[in-house]
């Protein structure tokens, strides 16, 4: 029974007033979809063109951050523009994200974590070399650790003098007299980037694929989930690791195999989604009213199976990164991008593919800073996709404010 203090109940309904009519041919998405890509294209001619190949501040654009503009006006285009213009809809999935405090939390950090990762590395230079700065502690911490030239207080007698951590590095340093703090901005970065690239290719193809074979059903239907039951058979981490020994390392390698191979799951979700809409009453009725297939998909079915798709999506991000760290962690990285997973892999002396990891030099428990942040890190960026994709999904479902 539902609680007094629960939101009115709500049918789904097809937001008419929202949609553009059917020939439309200039809408907000396409426009912003254009001229996104043009400014990209503009962009990349000037970086061409140009010697030395830098855009602002001596930005030097790489392979994947190409990959990641196009993929943030993909995002931009057909994400944020269709939920700004469904503005009633927003304000109702943003009065129920209130009342759940777990969720505003995960979203702040979400937004904490987005910017530091696309202004961290603007403002903060890559980390240079110092090995005479290696294994400083943090800021109110010691340690016994011999560091050659300890920047704050050190204590002790000359046998056991132990160095004091200090503003200049407030995280530590690693072995290689990183500050610890660099390398989480700049791990923020990679994560960012897996996040965004994966995204815009693992949600149209998903939705597609999803939406087209349970509308069509039938031989198509056939087709499609066969080809989704073989794709779910080969391991996206086994399609990176064939690349890797043919073309190397590469963050882009990563993204790309992962963002082509691990959407198999979301579609089969999306086709169960749709067979259940088809036997609603609003598709009954506009099907006998004369309505396409098409017409139905795009305008009856597919807003109704946002409430499944978003969190299935933020349940695949959080996996994609934990994968990208995990196989940083092992060293199938490229060695120019900095990752939390290695930084992880250089504080620990662990058993890794039946070899003892002995980067550290030093027990891993007295460099316990190195591993500990990024671990944290990556843990919290894990539990906020997971705690904001359940709120989402609970916030999209029309039903969300009964009990």
């Amino acid at each position: 029974m539902p609680s007094p203090s629960a939101d009115p109940p709500e049918f789904k309904q097809v937001p008419w007033d929202e949609v553009e009519p059917p020939r439309r041919l200039l809408t907000a998405e396409r426009a912003v979809l254009v001229a996104g890509l043009a400014a990209v294209a503009a962009l990349l001619a000037y970086d061409l063109t140009v010697e030395p190949p830098t855009l602002a501040a001596g930005w030097d654009v790489s392979q994947i951050e190409w990959g990641v503009l196009v993929s943030a006006v993909v995002l931009l285009a057909y994400g944020l523009v269709p939920v700004l213009r469904r503005r009633a809809g927003l304000r109702r999935v943003l009065g129920r994200l209130r009342s759940r405090p777990a969720a505003l939390a995960a979203a702040a950090f979400l937004t904490l974590f987005a910017l530091v990762a696309l202004l961290g590395p603007v403002v903060l230079s890559r980390p240079r070399l110092q090995f005479q700065h290696a294994f400083h502690p943090p800021v109110g911490f010691s340690t016994g650790v011999d560091v050659y030239q300890c920047v704050g207080e050190t204590t002790g007698s000359v046998f056991e003098q132990r160095c004091h951590g200090t503003m200049e590095f407030p995280l530590g340093t690693n072995r290689r007299g990183h500050p610890v703090g660099h390398l989480l901005v700049n791990g923020a970065r990679t994560a960012l980037n897996v996040l965004l690239v994966t995204a815009a290719l693992v949600v149209p193809v998903a939705v597609l694929t999803g939406l087209v074979a349970g509308t069509r059903g039938g031989l198509v239907d056939d087709l499609l989930m066969a080809y989704v039951d073989v794709q779910i058979s080969v391991p996206a981490v086994m399609v990176y690791f064939i690349g890797f020994v043919y073309l190397g390392p590469s963050l882009l390698l990563l993204v790309v195999a992962f963002g082509l191979f691990s959407w198999g799951g979301i579609a089969r979700l999306v086709r169960s989604e749709v067979l259940q809409r088809r036997e609603s009453g609003y598709v009954t009725v506009a099907e006998s009213l004369g309505a396409s297939r098409s017409y139905i998909a795009r305008r009856h079915v597919l807003p109704n199976v946002t409430s499944t798709v978003v969190p299935a999506v933020f349940q695949l991000l959080a996996l994609l990164v934990l994968v990208e760290a995990g196989v940083a962690f092992l060293g199938f990285h490229d060695i120019q991008v900095y990752s939390w997973g290695a930084t992880i892999s250089e504080g620990l002396n662990a058993v890794v593919a039946g070899q003892v990891q002995n980067r550290a030099q030093v027990p891993a428990y007295r460099i316990w800073w190195v591993s500990t942040f990024p671990a944290l890190a990556l843990a919290a960026t894990m539990l906020s996709l997971k705690l904001l994709g359940d709120a989402l999904r609970d916030a999209l479902d029309p039903r969300g404010g009964e009990e």
